[in-house]
């Protein structure tokens, strides 16, 4: 019986995926070894060598082992959900943010410092949108409204060692995310509780794709080579649409378990 990884996933696998030993390990927790090109994964519970992997790390505080471990998959030439390319491309938020603008897709303007000294030649009108270094989940953003909010956030982010981006606040009346699995994309508007539309989501729904923004993911997801991938758009009143971000360990919450089962298919095809 082959081994199944999953890496900070979720529990479900096993059910979906019987054929396989399926050994669910948190990213913090392990450690990864590599002898005569054979990879080995190591925490408290048990030394396991993985056939395939099922990369989901998700909102967590980007730390050197991810990249490590996915350099370390490349090297053994494990298998894995996305590949460890795809992972390490999305790795850094700029990365991702460049890939989307090698295929010409309509991402949220932005201006970038690697130092918070800098911040005033970046600063954009009333309101705008700051992000510290490279989170997610809605961690390191803050809206800043005014003159007073603008000088607290430069003197907090006068500590950080991160890289800083600054971007316009976009008035959505829509966020959706749409979802590519393979060769099938699905769609799902969501409703937030604050300004931050993918956190405490109070409100979704699944709905009909967009030929135009179905042929957007199906882009980007051929230009990353990704077995799953998400983009999250945001919809102005009068129709205008800004991608904010590509997400390559997208949660599946909300969609129906037709996806569960698709990223379970490609599992096997792996």
């Amino acid at each position: 019986m082959k081994t199944l990884l999953v890496v900070n996933g979720e529990k479900y696998w096993q059910d979906l995926l019987p054929e396989f030993k399926v050994v669910r390990k948190r990213i913090q927790d392990t450690n990864w070894v590599l002898r005569d090109h054979k990879l080995y994964v190591v925490d408290d519970d048990s030394v396991e060598q993985p056939d395939v992997i099922l990369w989901r790390v998700g909102a967590i505080k980007p730390s050197p082992i991810q990249q490590t471990a996915l350099n370390l998959i490349k090297l053994a030439k494990i298998p894995c959900v996305n590949s460890a390319e795809t992972l390490l491309q999305g790795y850094d938020r700029l990365s991702m943010l460049a890939a989307l603008q090698a295929c010409d897709l309509p991402v949220v303007p932005f201006n970038v410092v690697t130092k918070s000294a800098q911040l005033k030649n970046v600063q954009l009108p009333f309101p705008f949108v700051v992000k510290a270094g490279n989170y997610h989940g809605g961690y390191g953003k803050v809206l800043v409204q005014d003159e007073e909010k603008w000088q607290d956030v430069k003197d907090l982010l006068f500590i950080s060692n991160e890289y800083i981006t600054v971007e316009p606040f976009i008035n959505y009346k829509k966020d959706i995310r749409y979802l590519a699995i393979g060769t099938q994309v699905w769609a799902m508007s969501r409703k937030g509780k604050f300004w931050k539309a993918n956190v405490e989501t109070k409100a979704f729904k699944t709905i009909t794709p967009a030929e135009a923004q179905i042929q957007q993911i199906k882009k980007i997801q051929a230009y990353l080579k990704a077995d799953i991938l998400a983009i999250d758009i945001l919809e102005e009143a009068d129709g205008t649409q800004h991608i904010v971000e590509y997400n390559d360990i997208p949660g599946l919450s909300g969609f129906a378990d037709v996806l569960k089962h698709a990223l379970a298919n490609i599992v096997k095809e792996k």
